[in-house]
């Protein structure tokens, strides 16, 4: 077919017609595929996404780790500032008078006597207050079982502070069977009594029993340590204390033990052999005689003569 300019005219006319007709569908179409289509995808902030997913799972999945422990720092001493409040210290108490008790020279507690026996008592005291003791100051009956007519005995001498005294006085043991007890303190000169004691006001005191009269004679027994690997002969002596009464007994060659019967009453004991010069003697840690009692129908042991000695015993208590 030939083409004229014409049909030229008329295509082209009808091809712009549908051109133009399209238009409108083409704009009314745009929002609704825009619509439907993915936005645009930014590469780096989905490399950025990727990556915290990452170390996000791999924090989920790590061990749990303990925190650190904190490195101690060097203590330092508190420094506690002086201060001047003074520490309350006790203020010790201190008497003029005041004694304090050291033992007992003679007449132990629970000694026991006859009903009517005579007896003397010897405390040893010390000086223990700031005022020196005198001869006008006294010994006197304070309490108890008064043990006979004495109530009062000066003192025998000066007894400085720190110094020591033995006290005596003689007593009777009561005429009835039992226990007794007396006590005794010292006074001053202005007629104040004081003794020992955290307030020097504790009395001392003679503790006795008296036996029933039932039996006039008792038993002594003890060992004769003579210095030597046999005893010789000899004679023991029994010496009734404040007297100058003696029963004697002769011991033969050999014999390292005795037992005898005896008054009842207050000995002294001592052996001599006469072949030897030597005297033996039950004694005080002084070396002195010591006095033992003896009761009815009991028996007295551990009276041994283990002392020797060329020279003759002094008399203790």
């Amino acid at each position: 077919m030939k083409l004229t300019t014409n049909s030229i005219l008329i295509i082209f006319g009808t091809l712009a017609m549908m051109l133009l007709a399209c238009v409108p569908i083409t704009i009314l179409a745009v929002p609704l595929v825009s619509r439907s289509q993915t936005r645009p995808v930014d590469s780096v902030a989905t490399v950025q996404a990727m990556a915290t997913q990452t170390v996000v799972a791999l924090t989920l999945t790590a061990p749990t780790q303990a925190p650190p422990t904190p490195t101690p720092l060097p203590l330092t001493p508190t420094v506690v500032p002086p201060t001047n409040t003074a520490v309350p210290t006790s203020t010790p108490v201190s008497y003029c008078d005041w004694a304090a008790f050291v033992n007992d020279v003679s007449i132990p507690d629970g000694s026991w006597f006859s009903a009517g026996e005579t007896f003397t008592k010897i405390w040893r005291l010390k000086n223990r207050g700031t005022c020196t003791w005198t001869p006008d100051y006294l010994l006197v009956f304070n309490s108890g079982s008064q043990m006979g007519g004495t109530t009062a005995v000066r003192l025998p001498a000066y007894v400085a502070p720190g110094q020591t005294v033995d006290l005596s006085v003689t007593l009777t043991a009561p005429a009835s069977f039992g226990h007794y007890t007396g006590y005794w303190s010292l006074r001053n000169p202005s007629g104040a009594l004081f003794g020992s004691g955290n307030h020097a006001n504790a009395p001392f005191y003679v503790d006795i029993n008296v036996q029933a009269q039932d039996l006039p004679h008792g038993t002594v027994t003890g060992s004769l340590c003579y210095p030597s690997e046999f005893n010789p002969p000899m004679t023991l002596y029994f010496e009734k204390a404040g007297t100058v009464e003696k029963i004697q007994f002769s011991i033969v060659e050999n014999q390292n033990y005795y037992s005898v019967l005896l008054p009842n009453g207050t000995y002294y004991a001592y052996a001599w052999a006469p072949g030897y010069n030597l005297e033996g003697a039950y004694v005080n840690p002084d070396r002195t005689m010591r006095t033992f009692q003896v009761r009815g129908g009991q028996t007295t042991t551990g009276i041994n003569l283990c002392d020797w000695d060329p020279a003759p015993h002094a008399r203790g208590q």
